[in-house]
């Protein structure tokens, strides 16, 4: 394997995908843990906010990056 050159990528790309990256898995994780919690109506809140957080990034890289 060699080394990969990422100079191509842009800051504000690299910044907007790590945090919203970031964000919906910290959003999933915590509706996986509500649901072993048995706890039904936070998961599925959790779960909800992951998947309009997905919604917003691609969005967002749509309408503002690309």
């Amino acid at each position: 394997m060699g080394l990969v050159d990422i100079g191509g990528i842009e800051p504000k790309f690299f910044a907007t995908s790590a945090i919203f990256i970031l964000l919906i898995l910290s959003l999933l994780s915590m509706g996986i843990l509500r649901t072993f919690q048995q706890r039904v109506r936070p998961a599925v809140v959790f779960f909800v906010l992951s998947a309009a957080s997905l919604v917003l990034f691609i969005w967002i890289i749509n309408a503002w990056l690309l």
